[in-house]
C-alpha cells in the first residue's frame, strides 16, 4: 500500500483546550464543547478494548460454528435455526460449551477502517497505523470464489429465507468492507483502497441478482428484495460512480434507489423485505437504509423524490424509534430488546443527518447520554442487548463494537449539543 500524507480530516478534533466550554456552531445557538470531551473519551476507551482484542469477538449469529452439537441438529433448516438462536437468546453464554470461538469479521472491519478513516479521536498518526493495518486484513479475507473482490461472514448463516455458509459472499459483509475502503479513499487519501472498491462494485453488477432489473438482492444469483440490502449496494455504487464517473455504476444506484424510495409506505416507513414474512420494520435497519438513501443524495444520484423519502423516514425514525430519553426502541411497538447496535446506528444516522435535518437529528445526543450511561461495560465496550429481565453482556464487535465506533467518529464530527437541547 502505497504511503500517502496525512488530510485534515484526519485531524484530532478535540476542542481548544483555551476555548470556553460553551461555542458557537455556523452561527446558532450556543453549543457544549464539553459533550464532543465525552465522545472522544468514550471513543478512545472503545477504540483501546476492541484493538487489544484484534477486533476479535463472538458473534450474535455464530451458532453453526459449534463443533459440539448433535449431527441431526445440521441435517434441517429449523435445527440450524434453533441452535443459532439458542446461541443468541441464551442468559448463559453457551459458546464455551458448544466450542465456538470468537472470530473476525470483514464486515467488523469495513466498519472500523471507516472509524480510523473519519477519526476524531486518536492522534492522527496513530489512526493512520490503525486503518492501514485493517485494510491489508480486509484483503486477507475475501473470499476466493469470485475474482472480484468481495466477502461473508466467518460462520455459516441460517436465515427465515435461505442458507448460506461462510465461503459465501454476502450483499452486507461486503457493502460494508467496500464503504470502508471508500472512507479510506476519500477521507485518508489511499488510492489503493479505491481500485479494491472499484472491483467490489463489478462484483455487485456481474454477480448479484437484481429483482425487476433494479433492487439488488442478498447473495451471488439471489434477488430477493430485502431493502437494507439494496440500499448498502446503492450507496457505494453511488460513491463509486461520484469518484470514477461511470455512468453504469450511477445508473444501478439510481434504479435500485428509486425502487425502495417507491416502496416507502405512507408513515414513512420501510419493510425488512418485500415478499411474506418480511413486513416487519426495526430500528438498525432503517437506518441503513436512511444512510444509504442520503448517501445517493449526496452523490447526486436521483432526483428530489429520494431527498423527501429520506425526510419523510428519517422523521418516522426519529420520532417513532427513539424515545425522548435516547433509548433506542428495536421496532415501533417495542423497546425491547434495547439493542447495542440499534443505539449506534442511531447515533450514525442522527449524525448524518445534522447538516439537513438538524432539529430531529439533535437527538443524536440523547442517544449517546443513554448508551455511555446504560449499555457501556466497565471495559469500554458495549453489551450486545438489554432484555427486561436480564442484559447480554457479550461483546460483539461487529454487531456493537465497530458500529458504534464508527458512530462516535461521526458525531465527533458534527456540531456540539446545542444549549438549548434537553
Amino acid at each position: 500500500m502505497p504511503a500517502h500524507s496525512l488530510g485534515p480530516n484526519l485531524e484530532l478534533a478535540t476542542p481548544d483546550r483555551g476555548m470556553a466550554t460553551a461555542t458557537r456552531a455556523r452561527g446558532g445557538p450556543a453549543v457544549d464543547a464539553g459533550a464532543r470531551d465525552q465522545v472522544v473519551a468514550v471513543a478512545r476507551r472503545l477504540d483501546d478494548a476492541s484493538w487489544s482484542r484484534h477486533w476479535t469477538s463472538p458473534d450474535p449469529y455464530d451458532g453453526l460454528n459449534a463443533t459440539r452439537v448433535p449431527p441431526p441438529v445440521r441435517r434441517s433448516a429449523m435445527g440450524m435455526r434453533l441452535l443459532t438462536q439458542a446461541v443468541k437468546r441464551s442468559p448463559l453464554d453457551l459458546r464455551p460449551v458448544l466450542g465456538i470461538r470468537p472470530g473476525l469479521s470483514a464486515a467488523t472491519l469495513g466498519l472500523a477502517i471507516s472509524a480510523y478513516a473519519r477519526n476524531g479521536f486518536l492522534e492522527p498518526t496513530r489512526a493512520r497505523s490503525r486503518l492501514e493495518a485493517l485494510l491489508g486484513q480486509l484483503d486477507a479475507l475475501r473470499c476466493t470464489s469470485f475474482v472480484e473482490p468481495c466477502w461473508g461472514y466467518h460462520f455459516d448463516v441460517q436465515t427465515r429465507v435461505f442458507f448460506y455458509p461462510r465461503t459465501s459472499p454476502n450483499t452486507i459483509a461486503t457493502a460494508f468492507a467496500a464503504l470502508g475502503l471508500m472512507d479510506a479513499h476519500e477521507l485518508a487519501g489511499l488510492n489503493g483502497a479505491l481500485d479494491l472498491a472499484v472491483g467490489t462494485g463489478e462484483f455487485f453488477l456481474r454477480h448479484v441478482g437484481r429483482r425487476d432489473d433494479a433492487c439488488f438482492g442478498y447473495l451471488p444469483g439471489d434477488s430477493t428484495p430485502i431493502h437494507n440490502a439494496n440500499m448498502l449496494v446503492c450507496a457505494l455504487l453511488a460513491r463509486l460512480a461520484r469518484a470514477t464517473g461511470r455512468r453504469d455504476l450511477r445508473e444501478a444506484a439510481t434504479t435500485g434507489a428509486h425502487y425502495t424510495a417507491r416502496r416507502q409506505r405512507p408513515d414513512g416507513s420501510w419493510p425488512y423485505g418485500e415478499q411474506p414474512g418480511l413486513e416487519w420494520v426495526d430500528g438498525f435497519h432503517t437506518g441503513y437504509v436512511l444512510d444509504s438513501l442520503l448517501t445517493c443524495v449526496e452523490c447526486g444520484v436521483g432526483d428530489d423524490e429520494l431527498e423527501s423519502a429520506w425526510h419523510r423516514g428519517l422523521r418516522f425514525y426519529a420520532e417513532e424509534l427513539i424515545e425522548d430519553d435516547g433509548l433506542p426502541r428495536y421496532t415501533p411497538s417495542s423497546r425491547y430488546p434495547i439493542d447495542g447496535q440499534c443505539a449506534a446506528q442511531a447515533i450514525e444516522t442522527l449524525s448524518r443527518a445534522a447538516d439537513r435535518a438538524p432539529h430531529l437529528a439533535e437527538r443524536r445526543w440523547a442517544v449517546f447520554d443513554y448508551a455511555r450511561r446504560r449499555l457501556m461495560r466497565r471495559d469500554g465496550r458495549f453489551v450486545l442487548q438489554r432484555r427486561k429481565r436480564w442484559d447480554n453482556r457479550t461483546p460483539s464487535a461487529r454487531w456493537v463494537q465497530a458500529p458504534m465506533l464508527r458512530a462516535l467518529a461521526a458525531l465527533a464530527r458534527t456540531p456540539a449539543r446545542s444549549s438549548h437541547s434537553t
